[in-house]
């Protein structure tokens, strides 16, 4: 047997434990009826089998997200790189018209 001795507490961990308020026999009564006729159709799930298991529902969403995150700069670096090229085509129309202009008015 180990003594345990520390100079700092350490809190224990918290359990979530719901207990329903209400009770709805219609709520329950037509998903009775729906998990029936999933039955009779083949439709039955494998999820509802399963127990739950606190976490499940977010395990792959950081990794969603990294792939988005990683998308994004490529994006980016696409609309940057329109825009520059749309700012230096707007440039040399502008440099090649006041020639022009400017040539119209040399001859006037």
């Amino acid at each position: 047997m180990a003594l345990k001795i520390s100079f700092f507490n350490t809190p224990k961990h918290r359990v979530f434990n719901y207990k329903p308020r209400f009770w709805n026999p219609e709520k329950e009564e037509f998903e009775e009826r729906v998990r029936r006729a999933r039955e009779k159709a083949g439709l039955e799930k494998g999820d509802e089998n399963r127990p739950y298991v606190p976490g499940s529902s977010i395990r792959g969403s950081f990794q969603k997200r990294h792939e988005v995150v990683r998308r994004l700069p490529k994006r980016q670096k696409l609309i940057r790189f329109v825009f520059i090229i749309t700012i230096a085509i707007i440039l040399i129309m502008a440099l090649y018209f006041s020639k022009f202009i400017g040539y119209l008015y040399s001859i006037i």
